[in-house]
């Protein structure tokens, strides 16, 4: 049989530019150590559990500030000077509305008073690029890249190639990072550049062969580098490589190691159980599961983390089950379905649920109805190789057992002994 239904993990949309020093509850002209202070205060405001949709931004736009690079990159483009920000903060809200006309006759005004306001015209190409007009998108990049100091270069050339795959223009944001890779001196967020470009396209297989160039070596890494790592998680988990689950766990837990502040501790609490539950929210409980053994093994005295544990736990072990026994060719495919219908309709959420149904083989069931022995067959080896399906769904497994056997004769009773 074919691998069994896994529902997605939902995309998370970038919208246009945004303040994220207010997300922050801060202004722009604050210190970069005090960045991550200003995170906690306001992750203790917007907990995951209670206000998921607060703390992914909140989270969001601490992922930028507190990278010195992201920040300047960030900064560049929002910086556009006394009462011109005003007009650009209006042009930046027509373009959201779809109203690209209008915001490109504000930006020609502000440009007029200040041509060579770099952020302006970074963000003039990227309203091109909305308009669907690539050509004036390279032209405008492409006159930046030769004006500005070299040492900008690599900055104008990040945000570029940010555009493109923000817009979903994947193939052409791999083209302009070779195209100026002469440029780039940070080769780690070159890689990691990479890394989003491809898990922008669904590209996990790409992905994955980079993260050996934009990760430090074990004994080096920071805080800085935890989105990397549990984004490494991820993708192990989406190209199912569970042989390598075990190094990139040990990653991590020699960060918990290294970091020794209370804060950067919190935040490494506050990523693996948002991961975690991210899965949980789509009904994949294997991958949870693996996250929240890593959180419960690097907060052992975390009464919450042990006891959200315990309840991931057992449902991960049924869906491990379950996915071996999608590569049972003793099992009927009909008895398969069957359980798969009952844990979908156990454990995922309605819309996924009806996503499931949506797949649901419906002609190879009505086919495999009336092959009584198979089916009975197919239960019982349930019951002797999957022990733990058999007990949570034994008695919907019994009514089908006793069903399919009603007809059968003395026979096919002693073969199924």
């Amino acid at each position: 049989m074919e691998r069994r239904f896994f529902p997605k993990r939902k995309s998370r949309k970038k919208g246009k530019i945004e303040n994220l020093y207010k997300i922050l509850g801060t202004r722009s002209n604050i210190g970069q150590g005090r960045i991550k202070e200003k995170y906690i205060e306001k992750v203790k405001e917007f907990p995951p559990e209670t206000h998921p949709e607060e703390f992914q931004e909140i989270r969001r736009a601490y992922e930028i500030l507190r990278d010195t690079n992201k920040r300047k990159q960030y900064d560049m483009q929002r910086k556009y000077g006394g009462k011109l920000e005003k007009i650009m903060e209006d042009a930046i809200s027509l373009m959201s509305e779809g109203k690209f006309e209008k915001a490109a006759e504000l930006m020609d005004y502000v440009l007029e008073i200040d041509p060579y306001n770099t952020s302006v015209r970074l963000t003039q190409a990227e309203l091109f690029l909305d308009m669907e007009d690539i050509g004036k998108f390279y032209d405008i990049i492409d006159g930046i890249m030769e004006e500005c100091d070299t040492e900008d270069k690599q900055y104008v050339l990040f945000i570029g190639t940010n555009i493109l795959y923000t817009n979903e223009y994947y193939d052409e944001a791999l083209a302009m990072l070779e195209k100026n890779k002469k440029h780039i001196t940070d080769m780690k967020e070159y890689h990691k550049l990479r890394i989003r470009v491809f898990l922008g396209s669904d590209d996990f297989q790409q992905a994955w062969g980079e993260f050996k160039h934009a990760l430090p070596s074990i004994n080096n890494l920071t805080i800085e580098d935890l989105n990397m790592l549990t984004c490494w998680l991820n993708v192990a988990m989406n190209l199912e490589k569970w042989g390598e689950i075990s190094k990139i766990q040990n990653y991590i837990r020699k960060l918990s190691k290294i970091i020794t502040d209370e804060e950067e501790l919190f935040i490494l609490r506050m990523d693996l159980l948002k991961e975690a539950e991210s899965y949980v929210d789509v009904s994949r409980y294997r991958e949870a599961d693996i996250l929240m053994q890593l959180a419960s093994q690097i907060f052992r005295k975390d009464m919450g983390i042990q006891e959200r544990r315990k309840e991931i736990q057992p449902i991960a072990k049924l869906e491990k089950e379950l996915e071996r026994l999608f590569r049972d060719r003793e099992v009927i495919p009909y008895v398969i379905m069957k359980i798969e219908g009952m844990f979908a309709l156990e454990y995922f959420d309605s819309e996924y649920y009806s996503e499931f149904l949506d797949n649901y083989p419906h002609e190879m069931m009505e086919e495999q109805k009336e092959m009584k022995e198979d089916i009975a067959y197919g239960i019982l080896r349930v019951k002797k190789k999957y022990p733990s399906l058999y007990k949570k769904f034994s008695e919907e497994l019994t009514e089908i057992f006793n069903e399919s056997t009603k007809g059968l004769n003395r026979e096919q009773r002693r073969r199924l002994r």
